[in-house]
């Protein structure tokens, strides 16, 4: 298996944050970085840069919590917190600017309206991603 140089790890949520990490740890180069990156989805009428102190306190303890995890690795880690409409374009983008080599996102069984419609983050991001995409898709609660 070769070995990714630059990994971006989505995360949405604390409950992931440790096992996506560990699993892009275990993807990645020695040598390599990992850009661990949380959307705040904000709605369409809303302009990005309304303050929003409780879902910024929340993406920064997400953040924290998968650095923990990433420096063990010994890998380079950067953290951003990334305001957007739809979290898939932001992510897509992020690749594409930051020359990432893999991107790790966590696939969530519960669906939305929204989602139905439009489709998960998960989706659009394997399909438009510039790069490989790793899955991590939990057993499905009973």
């Amino acid at each position: 298996m070769i070995k990714a140089k630059r990994i971006l790890v989505g995360l949405k949520t604390l409950e992931h944050a440790v096992s996506l990490t560990d699993l892009a740890c275990r993807a990645g180069a020695h040598n390599g970085s990992i850009l661990l990156v949380h959307v705040v989805e904000i709605p369409d009428v809303t302009p990005l840069d309304v303050g929003l102190p409780g879902l910024e306190v929340m993406a920064q303890k997400i953040l924290r919590t998968a650095e923990r995890v990433a420096k063990r690795s010994r890998m380079k880690v950067e953290k951003q917190v990334l305001r957007a409409h739809w979290a898939g374009t932001a992510l897509v983008e992020t690749m594409k600017d930051e020359k990432i080599d893999l991107a790790v996102l966590g696939y969530h069984h519960g669906r939305s309206f929204g989602e139905f419609l439009l489709g998960t983050t998960a989706q659009y991001v394997a399909r438009h991603a510039p790069c490989h995409v790793l899955l991590s898709i939990p057993k499905r609660p009973r």
